[in-house]
């Protein structure tokens, strides 16, 4: 599935990067709505344990914004994104029979992404009032963030503020009307997906939630966005 994935998203991108080189028409464009992280996965990388993390998450909020080139049909751009979700609850999970074998919840903290994207467009016209359908993907770099996760009736204050990069890729598809003089309303769906990615060796408050789990540990990252926003043509 992830392979087919990938090949959309180059498709998408060598559509819009080869028309960007014929493009005259410039544009920026600005979105911000809500984003719901899928639950994390935390795998240990030490090959004796035998449960692994479950980390879930509240909404958030996603906010972008994005300099491109539009040919019409097809567009090419450059994005700069932000994505947080609080964290509310994790799990140790039995690899063998599922069972959970502890929760915690009521949890503090929060885990980020900053994103650097470049991304293609497809846009398909709909009607002669300017409203147009479009498919993007996208692919890029992606900087999480766990941010003073940790239990607040932890007097001792293990909390985990671990950071790090890994690639990530991008699908969307949308609606967008005209609202004013080269000006488009735009609502979106986005889904977003990173590689694997590696936790650091003392990650705290991960580190102590069950004594057989050690870290460093291996998961990636996923998230589904809801944005609305303006792009306006020079």
């Amino acid at each position: 599935m992830k392979k087919a994935l990938s090949l959309l998203v180059a498709a998408l991108l060598v559509i819009g990067w080869s028309s960007v080189s014929q493009a005259k028409n410039y544009y920026v464009s600005g979105h911000a709505g809500m984003v719901w992280f899928d639950d994390l996965d935390l795998y240990s990388l030490e090959s004796d344990t035998d449960g692994y993390i479950k980390t879930m998450f509240d909404s958030g909020i996603a906010l972008t914004g994005a300099v491109g080139c539009d040919l019409g049909d097809v567009r090419g751009e450059f994005e700069m994104g932000y994505q947080v979700n609080d964290v509310v609850e994790t799990q140790v999970i039995d690899i063998e029979d599922g069972e959970i074998d502890n929760i915690e919840d009521g949890l503090t903290g929060d885990m980020s992404l900053v994103t650097f994207m470049l991304n293609g467009y497809y846009d398909i016209p709909v009607s002669d009032s300017g409203l147009e359908f479009f498919v993007t993907a996208g692919v890029g770099s992606a900087f999480w963030s766990f941010n003073d996760v940790g239990d607040p009736d932890d007097k001792e204050g293990n909390y985990s503020n671990d950071k790090g990069s890994t690639w990530a890729y991008q699908l969307g598809a949308g609606m967008a009307i005209p609202v004013g003089d080269n000006l488009m309303l735009e609502a979106r769906y986005r889904y977003f997906n990173t590689a694997e990615f590696t936790t650091a060796e003392d990650t705290d408050y991960f580190e102590d939630i069950d004594d057989d789990i050690d870290d460093p540990f291996n998961g990636d990252i996923s998230s589904h966005s809801a944005l609305i926003g303006l792009r306006y043509n020079f």
